[in-house]
């Protein structure tokens, strides 16, 4: 299961559960209006397009709902801001715990970072980041710039307009942090 954190428009979403049929992809925000146009498609009967293997869930990070625990062996944060920035970023320790939870052993938390310090913070610290997660069970697995590239492929308007001007200050990276495996088995 791939669960996406902000989802925002859904685009990724129904794109990631398109090409992915056999992978359930669940969209979590906390705008119902932005993933409106989305779950509307999700939901047309698959002769019209429809996606029954795609689902939106209106919620904060911060509440995110009960059943989810160790769930995804995929997770995605793209280009994130306000609280669910401060959460995957690891600067609100509760929260970041509330994202690795949705992880199952040997799962993987894919992250595109970007901000600038007229974003009301210092930039991205990949390696406080890595430290954060690493605390929770998790090691750094790939660490590199974010590109137009990636914002591309995550379907990311948002983080397009990020990195085409990135203007003065501005840090962008993709990182992505893996759950160690459970020792001696099972989720959660």
């Amino acid at each position: 299961m791939t669960v996406d954190l902000g989802t925002g428009d859904g685009r990724f979403v129904l794109a990631h559960a398109a090409a992915h049929p056999d992978r359930f992809v669940l969209g979590i925000d906390a705008s119902p209006e932005a993933m409106r146009d989305a779950s509307r498609r999700a939901a047309r009967p698959a002769s019209r397009g429809g996606l029954p293997n795609a689902r939106f869930v209106v919620s904060a990070v911060e509440a995110l709902p009960a059943g989810l625990d160790g769930f995804a062996d995929l997770a995605t944060v793209h280009f994130p801001w306000g609280s669910l920035r401060d959460a995957a970023t690891g600067h609100d320790p509760t929260v970041t715990a509330h994202i690795r939870s949705l992880i199952c052993p040997g799962g993987s938390l894919r992250l595109l970072l970007s901000a600038a310090e007229r974003d009301g913070t210092s930039g991205i610290h990949p390696d406080a980041v890595a430290k954060a997660y690493a605390a929770l069970g998790m090691t750094l697995a790939e660490r590199r710039r974010a590109t137009l590239d990636d914002a591309v492929a995550v379907h990311s308007s948002w983080g397009k307009r990020l990195l085409r001007r990135p203007g003065p200050g501005r840090s962008a990276c993709s990182l992505r942090l893996d759950r160690l495996p459970a020792a001696s088995g099972g989720r959660g």
